[in-house]
């Protein structure tokens, strides 16, 4: 029996379609092995979710946040926020099934317990059973990520889908942040946004990092400065004021056209950007000190300083909006209500 339009309007509509062919296949709960059955059907997925056509959505992708830049939008959030790593809870198992390896096949190490190279070991029942519980805790770990990875994406393409975002170095980021990508995984967010974003007849355009060095280039003067990792904040060379580094080079991710960066159109996109960024604080105007040196500088606030304050994340709807108090940052959704 079918489901109403009312029930689920998405399953409705792709079981109204021919079948295809049926796939079994089996995954591991609980340690048991779960049988499913999957129905192909016939024609193309309906879509679930509402997707802009055509508009420019810039993004910079980092080990812990992802800034998101589109049509008079902006935002920070947070990289797989509901994924959580039991890091004691794993590190207990892990030392569980050494001592049970170790306790249970003697022959199998050195006498500076180190592994014999060749050897062979007879798992216990005990260590079938932590390993067991083991996968358990990374399979949840798993489906959470992949669930979080899904509705970010949508929330992304709800505002364009037309991706540009710098070609990332997924090795750099796992040998810097190793515990940040294995509990995050950006790169298959990134494999998983591209598949979503051709199915939604657009594409995710890979920009090229070493020329265009968005998280140096200052669009006002036009000059690259390399800057510390620790320095989350830009300060702009004309003196007007400090913007947040993400949110800035996703706006010139956004800005970027044929791989080259144009100074005329990043200035258009500005003016119509810089009131959303004023309203959200990822960009602030501050007083501007002229050193005697000649240099240009401005105050920049600390990061965790402006997330007390609740600039974590938010955008504006249109380039000309009321002043609205600060919102949560965990409830924060990249879908902009009414102000």
């Amino acid at each position: 029996m079918l489901p109403s339009k009312t029930q689920d309007p998405y399953l409705h509509q792709a079981l109204t379609n021919k079948t295809k062919y049926c796939r079994v296949l089996w995954r591991v709960v609980s340690g048991s092995r779960r049988w499913f059955v999957q129905l192909m059907q016939e024609g193309i997925a309906p879509a679930k979710h509402e997707q802009a056509c055509g508009e420019i959505v810039g993004l910079d992708i980092g080990p812990s946040t992802v800034a998101v830049v589109g049509d008079n939008s902006a935002s920070l959030v947070k990289f797989c926020d509901t994924v959580v790593q039991p890091w004691k809870e794993t590190r207990r198992l892990q030392r569980a099934m050494d001592r049970s390896k170790r306790a249970t096949n003697p022959h199998c190490f050195n006498a500076n317990g180190t592994w014999k190279k060749g050897q062979k070991f007879a798992p216990s029942k005990r260590y079938t059973a932590i390993r067991t519980e083991y996968a358990e805790v990374e399979r949840k770990l798993a489906a959470e990520r992949k669930r979080a990875h899904g509705e970010l994406a949508n929330q992304i393409l709800g505002l364009g889908n037309v991706i540009q975002s710098e070609t990332l170095s997924y090795l750099a980021f796992q040998k810097n942040y190793g515990k940040s990508v294995k509990v995050r995984a950006p790169g298959m967010f990134v494999e998983q946004l591209r598949r979503k974003a051709e199915s939604a007849g657009g594409k995710l355009i890979d920009l090229h990092t070493w020329s265009l060095k968005m998280s140096q280039y200052d669009h006002t003067t036009g000059v690259c400065t390399k800057k510390p990792l620790s320095q989350r904040w830009h300060v702009l060379g004309d003196g007007s004021g400090v913007v947040q580094r993400d949110v800035y080079s996703a706006f010139l991710a956004c800005c970027v056209m044929s791989n080259t960066h144009h100074p005329s159109h990043i200035e258009t996109m500005w003016a119509a950007q810089k009131p959303v960024l004023l309203q959200t604080g990822w960009l602030r105007s501050e007083p501007a000190k002229i050193e005697p040196s000649g240099k240009i500088t401005v105050a920049t606030p600390l990061e965790q300083v402006v997330c007390d304050r609740g600039f974590a994340a938010g955008h504006g709807l249109d380039a000309v909006v009321a002043r609205r108090e600060p919102g949560d940052p965990g409830g924060f959704a990249l879908r902009t209500p009414c102000l």
